[in-house]
């Protein structure tokens, strides 16, 4: 058995009737008081410098802390991380349990964080 691309390829389709990625443009775009901005990079990348309104939830942390995302159920929920891989799988599992409005940032931190 072969398994073919990568999670980048993965990332490519849509669940439902949102693509599962967005660029950091269609965000800033999309972004309201009632949506929820994730940074699922670990703590020390976060510390160097993230966006303001994100919360910390590093994607290795994301079984045991999932409880605190129940009331964000219906919500948009946004996730970024370095690259964009991470928080592409990080959405993707989200959608497969129930959140079915949840995007990743396409490229992530390293490529629009200058632009924050």
């Amino acid at each position: 058995m072969t398994i073919r691309g990568t999670i980048a390829d993965m990332c490519d389709c849509s669940i439902g009737t949102l693509p599962i990625e967005i660029t950091f443009e269609e965000f800033k775009e999309a972004f309201d008081k009632d949506a929820l901005l994730i940074d699922c990079r670990i703590a020390e990348e976060h510390e160097k410098n993230h966006i303001d309104s994100s919360i910390l939830l590093p994607m290795q942390q994301l079984s045991v802390r999932i409880q605190e995302l129940e009331q964000h159920v219906n919500s948009s929920i946004y996730i970024y991380c370095r690259t964009g891989n991470r928080s592409c799988t990080f959405a993707r599992y989200l959608r497969t349990i129930g959140y079915a409005k949840s995007q990743s940032i396409t490229g992530g931190f390293d490529t629009w964080g200058e632009r924050i």
